[in-house]
C-alpha cells in the first residue's frame, strides 16, 4: 500500500527572524501553504525557566489552531546540538541534559504536539576512542532514553524521535547504530521513532551504505520514520533549500527520494523541511526559497506516486 504524505516544515526558519508563534504560523499557512510543522526548540529553549517556556508552547498551541497548522512534533535544533547531551563525558551534565529532555517534554505537551526529540548526544574523541567507555555511556543512555519515555507517556505524548547524524561520533549516524537504538529501546512507553535527515548520509563519508539516504529508507524499520529534507552534499550537511542552484550542486535527489516512499511500510509518512538560512541572509530571499521548497517538493512528490 502507497503511504499517504504530509509535506510539512520545520520552524527552524523562523528563529530569530519571526519568533512570534501568531507570526510564523501565518507564514506556515499563508505564504508555503502548508498545514503541517514541526516546532524548533530553538524558539524556547527548555534551559530557561519552565513556566516561560510552557507558557511561549501554550501560545504556539493557540496560533497553530487559529492557523490550522498541526504541530506534528518538537525537535531539538541547532542550540542543543552544540552539545553533547546524554552522551557528555561529565555525569552531572548528563543528568542536566536528561532534565533538559524532560522539560521539552513539557514544552511539547503544552504546544499540543503528540512527539519530541531529534539529536541525542555526541561521544566525546576520548570516549569514542575507549570501546569500554562507549559501552558504559551506551547501557546508561538506554537507562534514559526508557525514563524519558516513561515521562513522555505520563504526559500524554504519543512518540519520542531519535535523528541519524552527519557525525561517527553522533550516536545513530550510521544505519546500524540507529537499530541499536531501536534495540535499546525496545519496549518503552512510548515509541522512540527514527527522524531520517536525508541530507546527513550525504555529508556523513563512512565509506558505506549509510552515506545513501536512499539506503536508509530501503530499511525495515521498528516505526516509520519521520523524515526532515534539507540539500546537502559530500562537502557539509548545509541545510539548503531546494533551488535550481542548490539541486546543481547538492546530492539529495527528490525524485528518487519520493519514489523510495511507495517501499515504506506505513499508512501515513510525515515530511518536513528543514532549511536554515545564514543570519546575514535577506528574510525575503529565506521566503522565496523556502516557497521554491515547498514547490519543488510538491511538484516532485505528485509526479512521483
Amino acid at each position: 500500500m502507497t503511504p499517504t504524505v504530509h509535506l510539512g516544515v520545520n520552524t527552524c526558519f523562523a528563529v530569530k527572524r519571526w519568533p512570534e508563534p501568531a507570526r510564523w504560523a501565518e507564514l506556515v499557512a499563508g505564504t508555503l501553504g502548508l498545514d503541517e510543522c514541526q516546532l524548533t526548540l530553538d524558539l524556547l529553549d527548555p534551559a530557561l525557566e519552565g513556566r516561560f517556556g510552557v507558557a511561549y508552547a501554550e501560545s504556539v498551541r493557540r496560533a497553530a489552531a487559529d492557523a490550522k497548522v498541526a504541530v506534528h512534533s518538537v525537535f531539538t535544533g541547532l542550540g542543543a546540538y552544540a552539545t553533547n547531551l546524554l552522551l557528555h563525558p561529565d555525569a552531572g551534565l548528563r543528568e542536566a541534559a536528561t532534565g533538559w529532555f524532560e522539560r521539552a517534554i513539557d514544552v511539547a505537551a503544552a504546544a499540543g504536539s503528540p512527539g519530541v526529540g531529534g539529536y541525542l548526544g555526541a561521544l566525546s574523541a576520548v570516549d569514542a576512542a575507549d570501546a569500554d567507555r562507549r559501552r558504559a555511556l551506551l547501557g546508561e543512555l538506554a537507562e534514559r532514553l526508557h525514563r524519558l519515555a516513561d515521562r513522555a507517556a505520563a504526559s500524554g505524548l504519543e512518540f519520542l524521535l531519535m535523528e541519524n547524524m552527519s557525525v561517527r561520533r553522533e550516536l545513530g549516524s550510521v544505519i546500524e547504530e540507529a537499530h541499536l537504538l531501536e534495540a535499546m529501546t525496545a519496549g518503552s512507553a512510548v515509541p522512540w521513532v527514527l527522524c531520517l535527515d536525508v541530507g546527513h548520509p550525504c555529508a556523513l563519508a563512512s565509506g558505506t551504505a549509510s552515506d545513501d539516504p536512499l539506503a536508509w529508507l530501503a530499511e525495515q524499520w521498528r516505526h516509520p520514520p519521520v523524515l526532515q529534507l534539507q540539500q546537502a552534499n559530500a562537502d557539509g550537511d548545509h541545510h539548503w533549500p531546494f533551488t535550481a542552484e542548490t539541486n546543481a550542486v547538492g546530492s539529495v535527489d527528490a525524485a528518487a527520494v519520493a519514489s523510495a516512499l511507495d517501499d515504506v511500510a506505513a499508512e501515513e509518512l510525515h515530511l518536513f523541511l528543514e532549511v536554515v538560512h545564514r543570519p546575514e541572509v535577506d528574510d525575503a530571499v529565506v521566503l522565496a526559497d523556502l516557497r521554491a521548497s515547498v514547490d519543488h517538493w510538491r511538484q516532485t512528490l505528485s509526479k512521483e506516486r
